[in-house]
């Protein structure tokens, strides 16, 4: 709408082109000033108010595009049905009969001065106070840590100086000792070598009397003094020997031998402690200005399954030969997986086929929103590979492949974990920031099984015990409901925004919706509905949408309202 407000519409008729100045939101037309003054004049639209078009462009687009008259008879909107929240012209009446109707004018009528649109100004004005007080307390605690890894910092190096002085201390004491041993050695050498010395100076004498007898004695004279030289021989003889005896002549070493818990220090202190992220209740209180309590208590009232009323919005054409898995983007585009064809599907929000893309080498079977850009699409049947496909739907490319422990089927997401149906084997969580996974609920879950969260809980079908089991998410066992003679064949399960169950019975081609509690049920669509053997639903909170789709060719997309 938005598009075609540069240019005076009423002029264009007259094939004049003229710059719009106002925007009338009752009549959806772009005027500019000469036009204005007609349109204040005329009978009919007297009672207009335009607006400048620069604050018309300002609205945002879920506003603009709001249209004024009935998509289906192309006439203006006059009446408004309470019941499904929807505004209709008169000959939409017929299809609101039983219906809580009213005039658009009583509805609408001072709408911006009623008490429903000023609580709705205070409550966003609250959110962002509210808002602005968590950013306050987040950034204290950031702060707040980072002074604890300051002080544990310097815990660590007082730790380490204290090491350092207490090894520097014992280095000294083993360099000392080992010093005193060296001259004990020295000493103790120092004795047997003076004595050797001495010893060695009297034969060295001797020795050169033996040879000056040798040269210059007479035969007589060598033969006497012979007697005396082989005294002194003998004498030191027997001195050299009894050093050796004595162990004069040891070789000495010094041997250091490191104390065990040196060694110790090394081979069994892996670190200086352990650190661990310790949490603690937040101060944080959501408040509003109508109810300044401790903690905002919210009891909104909760709709009953019988209560929920479907219309349908719009058929649309899967182009699926074996549709498992759908879900609904921001855009109002709407996203299949054919398990067949190991295809992702995306259609357009007008029903137009937007793009296919291969899920190779897994073969695509159920399919929920990561984030608005991506999505995780389980492996199915798959063999060769068992997990989730992460893929981005904006540049049509995988981005990561998750392996499991078994093949995969249902799968959903509550924004900060994914939860996934693995073959015998139950429900595994998947962080979305690092994608660790952990085992929450261990049962032998048979394939084809889907899975849906809310709050608390965890909600999973089993197709070969046509059931619905609820669960805490610390898997203890909440409620199961089971009744063969109205829901057979249950596969794909999503939740409301009051905790109503919609499942789908494949073999029974229909949807069954249970209460929170699992006492209560409600068939609300079957075969005359168009169901034949659906296998995929998705509901989409924000909106309060319904998507269920056919195994093939069709599905259908409804107002929960």
């Amino acid at each position: 709408m938005a598009s075609y407000t540069s240019t005076c519409g009423i002029c264009s008729f007259r094939q004049i082109t003229k710059t719009s100045k106002h925007w009338c939101s009752i009549c959806e037309e772009a005027l500019c000033d000469e036009c204005k003054e007609h349109h204040k004049l005329l009978k009919v639209t007297r009672s207009h108010e335009p607006v400048p078009i620069n604050n018309y462009q300002s609205l945002p687009s879920f506003v603009t595009e709001i249209q004024q008259s009935c998509d289906y008879h192309n006439e203006q909107y006059q009446i408004y049905c309470n019941e499904h929240a929807l505004p209709l012209c008169l000959k939409c009446i017929n299809d609101h009969s039983k219906c809580n109707v009213n005039t658009l004018e009583n509805v609408t009528i001072n709408v911006k001065t009623s008490g429903q649109f000023q609580d709705l100004e205070s409550r966003l004005d609250d959110l962002l106070q509210n808002i602005d007080r968590i950013k306050k307390d987040r950034k204290a605690n950031v702060t707040n840590i980072e002074k604890i890894k300051s002080r544990h910092v310097k815990e660590i190096q007082q730790i380490r100086v204290e090491i350092n002085n207490h090894l520097d201390n014992l280095e000294k004491q083993i360099i000392k000792d080992l010093e005193e041993k060296v001259c004990q050695c020295k000493r103790k050498y120092s004795g047997s070598f003076i004595a050797s010395q001495k010893k060695e100076t009297m034969i060295n004498q001797c020795h050169a009397n033996f040879k000056s007898i040798k040269q210059y004695a007479s035969d007589l004279q060598t033969f006497l003094g012979m007697r005396e030289i082989e005294v002194k021989v003998k004498e030191h003889e027997q001195f050299l020997q009894s050093l050796i005896e004595t162990k004069g002549f040891e070789q000495l070493e010094i041997e250091y031998k490191v104390n065990t818990g040196m060694q110790s220090i090394l081979n069994n202190v892996r670190n200086f402690g352990s650190t661990e992220i310790k949490a603690r209740p937040s101060n944080i209180e959501f408040t509003r200005a109508k109810n300044k309590q401790a903690q905002l208590q919210v009891a909104p009232v909760r709709r009953t399954v019988n209560d929920i009323k479907l219309m349908l919005e719009k058929t649309i054409t899967t182009y699926g030969e074996v549709v498992r898995g759908c879900c609904m983007s921001r855009e109002r585009g709407f996203l299949f997986t054919d398990h067949y064809k190991k295809t992702l599907i995306v259609i357009k929000s007008d029903g137009n086929l937007k793009y296919m893309m291969s899920v190779n080498s897994s073969n695509g079977f159920d399919i929920t929103f990561v984030d608005e850009k991506t999505v995780a699409i389980t492996s199915g049947d798959s063999y060769n590979k068992k997990g989730i496909n992460i893929i981005n739907i904006a540049s049509q490319s995988k981005i990561k492949f998750i392996d499991l422990t078994g093949r995969s089927y249902g799968i959903t997401s509550d924004l900060e974990s994914l939860f996934v149906c693995v073959e015998e084997r139950g429900i595994y969580k998947v962080n979305t920031v690092d994608y660790t996974t952990s085992h929450v609920i261990s049962c032998n879950l048979p394939r084809y099984s889907y899975v849906s969260v809310f709050a608390d809980k965890i909600y999973y079908t089993d197709i070969e015990d046509h059931s619905v089991v609820c669960c805490y998410r610390n898997g203890s066992h909440v409620w199961t409901f089971k009744k063969h003679s109205v829901l057979n064949g249950s596969r794909g399960i999503t939740v409301d925004n009051d905790g109503n169950v919609f499942v789908v019975g494949e073999i029974s081609s229909n949807v069954v919706i249970i209460s929170n509690d699992g006492r209560h049920h409600k068939e609300i669509l079957t075969k005359e509905d168009g169901l034949n053997e659906p296998s995929a639903i998705s509901f989409d909170k924000h909106n309060k949408k319904l998507l269920v789709a056919n195994y093939k060719k069709n599905a259908f997309f409804y107002n929960a309202n």
